[in-house]
């Protein structure tokens, strides 16, 4: 099981041993300048090793790593994801599921964890390229969240709670009991606070996710609900703002939707998606929202009003993930069509 990175040297991934997040004190450096109306296709990464399912990026080690059908995890360095230099054909493989990979969790720094359809998790070395841990997951889980220290694991699935884990040791903690249905989606606020979960039923709960316990429902149904609207449908993604005031929940049927998490209501709604909203991501600002779908296609958004920026099309299949990388001057999305796409959200040259 012990599967190095063959093709990038040790001494590549030195610097991730500090834990993500750890900065220097004072403020942090501005980002670069974004048109999110201008975006467009960068480059398409193909010869995925199967229907890509899940796409993670490490902002400090400025890695792209995607869980493919085939059992392996696929990576990427700098010089592919700003587009000196083509992924299809490059990337460094991480072998260890025996079976599909079905979700990733990384908050970017030293360990990676990624989910199995083998009722497995993998604890890896980002730096060795090895695994560190495998354990059960005692039945079939649909979603993994890491928390932004990297202290913590969330898994949750067809048992309806959510199994806590301590990293990286991979020590089983409590179980939060609350959902009725399948749990399908997690999410870790970005201050740690708060870890949000969703099911089969429509039905989100916010956790306090330092003592594990309930907070409030999250509904992004107005109050009360109005006769005329559909039963609630299955919750598929969830993000939090980087303030963390707001909470989006992507739903099967195409629905993206805003709440505030300080009263779990109902903000505004992002409508446009033909079908399930499998990944959310926010721009480490906050002033621009990103959802993928199985309809093919990524969306742009002004979270403040509602309003459509930009649709991305390009895939030729449903989209399983998307993330913001480059210090937010780009997008990569990850779909069944076997092939990562990079998007440049930049202004265009004259």
């Amino acid at each position: 099981m012990r599967q190095a990175f063959s093709m990038i040297g040790i001494g590549t991934f030195l610097f991730i041993s500090v834990s993500a997040g750890a900065q220097e004190k004072g403020k942090s450096p501005a980002l670069p300048p974004i048109n999110p109306a201008v975006a467009r296709l960068s480059q398409t990464i193909h010869g995925l090793d199967g229907a890509g399912f899940a796409i993670a990026y490490g902002e400090n080690s400025d890695l792209l790593f995607a869980a493919c059908e085939n059992g392996t995890i696929q990576g990427w360095k700098k010089d592919v994801l700003i587009g000196i230099r083509s992924g299809s054909g490059s990337a460094n493989r991480l072998r260890g599921h025996q079976g599909p990979i079905l979700r990733l969790a990384w908050n970017g720094g030293p360990v990676l964890a990624s989910l199995g359809s083998d009722h497995k998790i993998l604890l890896w070395s980002v730096k060795e390229g090895t695994v560190l841990k495998s354990f059960d997951t005692q039945g079939n889980l649909r979603a993994l969240a890491m928390s932004p220290d990297g202290n913590k694991l969330a898994g949750a699935g067809e048992d309806r709670a959510v199994q806590l884990w301590d990293l990286p040791e991979g020590k089983a903690r409590e179980k939060l009991n609350d959902h009725k249905d399948w749990v399908s989606a997690l999410a870790y606020s970005p201050d740690g606070k708060w870890l949000a979960s969703g099911d089969y039923s429509g039905k989100v709960t916010l956790w306090d996710a330092a003592e594990g316990k309930k907070v409030r429902d999250v509904t992004p149904l107005p109050m009360p609900i109005p006769k005329d609207l559909p039963d609630p449908v299955p919750v598929q993604s969830l993000a939090f703002s980087p303030d963390t005031k707001f909470l989006v929940v992507g739903s099967d049927n195409g629905l993206v939707q805003m709440v505030g998490v300080g009263d779990g209501k109902l903000v505004r709604r992002f409508p446009g998606h033909t079908s399930a909203v499998t990944g959310l991501a926010f721009h480490p600002t906050g002033n621009l929202l990103v959802s993928a779908s199985k309809d093919r296609t990524v969306r742009l958004w002004n979270p403040a009003n509602g309003q459509a920026i930009k649709t991305l099309e390009g895939h030729e299949a449903w989209i399983e993930g998307v993330v913001f990388t480059s210090q937010g001057t780009r997008l990569a999305s990850v779909s069944a069509d076997q092939t990562v796409r990079l998007w440049d959200l930049t202004e265009l040259k004259k």
